[in-house]
């Protein structure tokens, strides 16, 4: 004859005062309702609501008249349920605040690197950057006389050393003071000119990117 006695074991949660795991035989005829009662009555008072869950995690109401009986397996008389309570939650905004905390970790480590606000766009739809760079290019324009002025200027000192050199030179040869022409002079000139072909080579790039970055933003 089958037993009216179920054996039903609570899994709890520490801070309640009860063991890990609550046995209770209890009738078959009882409701869910009353399993709940039974279950406050170990409890010391509070305030919070108690769930009680089955292990495929459906939830017993506290206001079922479902007795515990449905909850058998048949060739079982053991009901395994969970203890637990609710707790606080938001409307899923963890992905929101995850991201703005990317974000400040991101502008600290690009601070002192230029403006944070460069990816931002202003009324007319153009990006702070862009705008930023066309000032700059802008500047860069108006000053771009004065440069290949002084530039021009450098360059023209610099030949007229070479070419008074080079006269002093030949004055030198003719005049029979020495027969051969200096080697450290020809290393002078050589890398004279070197370094005027890179120093015109470097603006030249310099320009260009600048004009391929605008470009490539707007």
């Amino acid at each position: 004859m089958a037993s009216d006695i179920a054996n039903v074991l609570i899994t709890s949660f520490p801070g309640l005062g009860l063991p890990s795991t609550l046995s209770l035989p209890l009738s078959k005829k009882t409701t869910v309702t009353q399993l709940h009662s039974r279950i406050k009555e170990r409890l010391p008072i509070h305030n919070s609501r108690l769930i009680i869950t089955t292990t495929s995690n459906k939830q017993l109401q506290c206001n079922s008249s479902n007795k515990i009986s449905t909850l058998l397996c048949p060739s079982s008389e053991i009901i395994c349920l969970r203890l637990s309570i609710p707790l606080c939650g938001g409307k899923g905004g963890f992905g929101s605040q995850l991201r703005a905390a990317g974000g400040r970790m991101s502008s600290k480590r690009k601070r002192g690197q230029g403006d944070e606000n460069a990816s931002s766009r202003n009324l007319d739809g153009r990006r702070l950057r862009t705008v930023n760079e066309a000032k700059a290019l802008a500047e860069y324009l108006a000053i771009k006389p004065e440069i290949a002025k002084r530039e021009k200027e450098e360059r023209r000192k610099k030949w007229e050393q070479i070419i008074e050199l080079a006269e002093r030179k030949d004055d030198e040869l003719k005049s029979g003071k020495k027969r051969r022409v200096d080697g450290k002079w020809v290393e002078d000139k050589e890398e004279a000119v070197e370094r005027t072909r890179d120093a015109v080579i470097n603006a030249m790039k310099n320009k260009a990117r600048i004009v391929d970055g605008l470009n490539s933003e707007i």
